[in-house]
């Protein structure tokens, strides 16, 4: 991230007594006055623009008031909880803390308006978070050389869920919705059952797949694990429910072909009974496609609900728990 750092202190050896303020931006100057000196403690890399020279000015007052800014480039660690993802919301700081000198010799203090003390480019977008709100605060600390100061600038962010609900949700759950076609077609159609339900369930093993790679590496269960989880295990179900109907509907032809074969050398009892029960094997069939019919978008209804609800309405932390 690039940062424009702004102080302002006051240090009486450099009033002047001129009616202006003095500039400064030579950086030998710089390096004969006294500065403050903040480092960012929670950066991973802080580096300095010098592009086409080092970026700063300075202006000295004339009772000795000094202002500095500089411009840098910073690469704060940030923990993220991604219980929720893709719904998540996170919380990202910047510490800036005094290096050498303790509380005794200087303080590091806010600007009292926040507008003045956080400012933001409002035309830099990030790619899946946006930024709805940043809050100042104090993390005054002790080290074993005294007590140091210590300000903290707090990031709010939410995901976009434009790139997830195009590449994930609408994907899977359409593979989801497909694979009941295999409900609606006629028993005997044995290959088109298997085909569909096996390959939705690979084309959603793909997706899954593919969607985790971009993701760090956790040891806990997100709310994107639970949607491939239960879209996965939707799918599985629905192909081996074609499998038990197709199992259902080979045994009722089998006992039937059994019954009219035998017609000439068995009893007539006997004929009787296989007939029935090859079409009990088709009634089963045929109820169990009828059941599926209507308990697959119900259940389908329930879970959107619940991981509405429960998932995504849910506490952040609740996985870590």
């Amino acid at each position: 991230m690039d940062v424009w750092l702004r102080m302002v202190w006051r240090d009486p050896r450099l009033a002047h007594g001129f009616d202006k303020p003095i500039l400064i931006n030579d950086e030998m100057f710089l390096k004969r006055i006294w500065r403050p000196d903040p480092f960012f403690a929670n950066a991973k890399l802080a580096l300095f623009h010098r592009v086409t020279y080092l970026n700063f000015y300075m202006f000295v007052f004339p009772e000795g008031e000094v202002f500095f800014e500089s411009r840098l480039y910073l690469k704060p660690s940030c923990q993220l909880v991604l219980c929720k993802y893709p719904h998540d919301n996170q919380m990202c700081s910047l510490r800036i803390s005094s290096l050498g000198f303790t509380n005794d010799v200087m303080r590091l203090r806010w600007f009292s308006n926040i507008k003045h003390a956080i400012s933001r480019n409002k035309h830099v977008q990030l790619p899946e978070l946006y930024i709805v709100g940043y809050s100042k605060h104090e993390c005054n600390g002790y080290r074993k050389s005294g007590n140091f100061s210590c300000l903290e600038a707090r990031f709010y962010m939410k995901r976009n869920l434009g790139y997830h609900m195009a590449q994930t949700y609408i994907p899977t759950a359409m593979c989801v919705i497909f694979s009941w076609i295999s409900v609606w077609l006629p028993e005997e159609f044995v290959d088109g059952r298997i085909f569909i339900s096996l390959t939705v369930f690979l084309t959603l093993s793909a997706e899954s797949t593919s969607a985790k790679e971009i993701l760090p590496k956790v040891s806990y269960t997100k709310a994107i694990d639970i949607w491939f989880g239960f879209t996965a295990t939707f799918v599985f179900a629905t192909m081996l429910q074609a499998l038990a109907v197709i199992s259902l509907e080979h045994n009722s032809i089998k006992l039937r072909k059994e019954a009219e074969e035998g017609l000439d050398h068995i009893p007539r009892f006997q004929v009787m009974k296989l007939m029935l029960k090859s079409k009990r094997c088709h009634r089963m069939a045929r109820t169990v496609d009828t059941y599926c019919k209507a308990f697959y978008p119900v259940i389908l209804v329930l879970f959107l609900i619940v991981y509405r609800l429960v998932i995504i309405e849910g506490e952040e932390t609740k996985c870590l728990r």
